[in-house]
């Protein structure tokens, strides 16, 4: 990479990264304007008091996502004939560590979130927008507030086995009892692979699939349909369109640290036009199809981390938004990511700090969420760090 591309991410990435920055009239937000209470300029001693005092401003309005009723929300792309109009998608927390591998049902997923929750180790979220026809799943694990906080806006129904102290405050401050099955108490939509336990651990090996997270939707008397009509998780570029083509640059592949422990990677593959996943220094597999798993859309957003109390579980600040970068099509593009409250949906918006909606390309959809002590290790094109300015 040349000094001047490196120097052009460098900017870019500043740009993002940045959450506030100072100027010389006061301290200016990410969004670019004053915060609440602090003025540009003072005002000149000549002008009279009344002149002085601060005027109404109109609210800037937030533009919204335009939801197309044709398109499936979570992917954008055409709903099918035998779409499940009215019905809740089902997220499913699934087992990560290295000897829970290899897992089944994340090709099948619409959109796959992954984070840090303990240790070092990620934990995977795999939504379904229909549940009904969704394949053997799993190994299913255990709920963490993080990504509870991701699936709340979604509207989805959540299956997990035990959580997390923090989780489970969530699930029962937002009322999700109708909504949330635990298979820990709940063990109607699980199945134990007995085969898989002869060499593995037990809670690595729970398994569901459609027809048992049906028979189980049923039997517990899940709120299975949505209170009004589901909006679009981006706003998708529509899919009777050629697909954008992002403006950053090529990106052939890129690779994630999330800890010491886990990492993931992609490579571009032009055929299928898709991401090629692998972690752990192997391709990731999913055993139903006995191929790596592979991706339309790559959203990589960084944030501050922390430890709760105790120092084990893993905190994700989700109220001051932050940066990342968008992968589509073997080519990438900065972005901001917001979204504050648990029930509030994460926004992709331009890096210019308009808050504008990024136009998503129709597709499967993979969300890395990464603390910012992880940025260092971030590459594209298997090039020094995007943060770090050539020498």
């Amino acid at each position: 990479m040349t000094k001047r591309l490196c120097s052009a991410l460098l900017a870019l990435s500043t740009a993002v990264m940045c959450l506030c920055a100072c100027t010389a009239g006061g301290q200016v937000s990410a969004s670019g304007a004053p915060p609440s209470g602090s003025s540009s300029a003072p005002a000149p001693s000549s002008v009279s008091q009344s002149a002085q005092e601060p005027q109404p401003q109109p609210e800037p309005e937030t533009p919204a996502i335009v939801t197309d009723p044709s398109a499936n929300p979570l992917t954008g792309l055409a709903k099918a004939d035998d779409w499940p109009e009215g019905m809740r998608p089902l997220a499913v927390m699934l087992d990560n560590v290295q000897a829970a591998l290899p897992q089944r049902g994340l090709q099948s997923a619409d959109l796959v979130y992954e984070m840090v929750t303990e240790g070092g180790i990620t934990r995977l979220m795999a939504v379904y927008s229909d549940y009904t026809s969704m394949p053997e799943v799993g190994p299913v694990r255990s709920a963490r507030d993080q990504h509870v906080q991701l699936m709340f806006p979604l509207g989805a129904m959540y299956l997990h086995v035990g959580g997390s102290t923090y989780a489970k405050a969530l699930l029962s401050q937002y009322h999700y009892e109708a909504k949330s099955l635990d298979g820990y108490f709940q063990a109607g939509a699980l199945e134990l692979d007995a085969q898989r336990n002869l060499t593995a651990a037990i809670e690595h090996c729970w398994f569901t699939s459609g027809e048992l997270f049906s028979q189980a939707a049923a039997q517990y008397r899940l709120d299975t349909e949505m209170d009004g009509p589901q909006q679009a998780v981006f706003q998708f570029v529509p899919y009777v369109q050629e697909p954008r083509v992002l403006a950053g640059g090529e990106a052939s592949q890129l690779y994630i640290r999330f800890s010491s422990y886990a990492n993931s990677a992609f490579r571009y593959d032009a055929e299928k036009a898709q991401y090629v996943k692998s972690q752990f220094g192997a391709p990731h597999l999913d055993e139903n199809t006995g191929e790596a798993v592979t991706f339309d859309n790559l959203l990589v957003l960084f944030t501050d981390t922390e430890k709760y109390p105790g120092g084990i579980l893993t905190k994700v600040n989700f109220a001051g938004g932050g940066g990342g970068w968008y992968f589509n099509g073997g080519r990438w593009e900065p972005v901001r990511w917001l979204k504050g409250a648990p029930e509030q949906p994460l926004r992709i918006v331009s890096a210019d700090g308009a808050e504008t909606p990024v136009e998503v390309n129709p597709g499967r959809t993979y969300i890395a969420v990464v603390g910012l002590d992880m940025y260092s290790y971030f590459r594209i094109n298997d090039t020094a760090p995007v943060w770090q300015a050539a020498e």
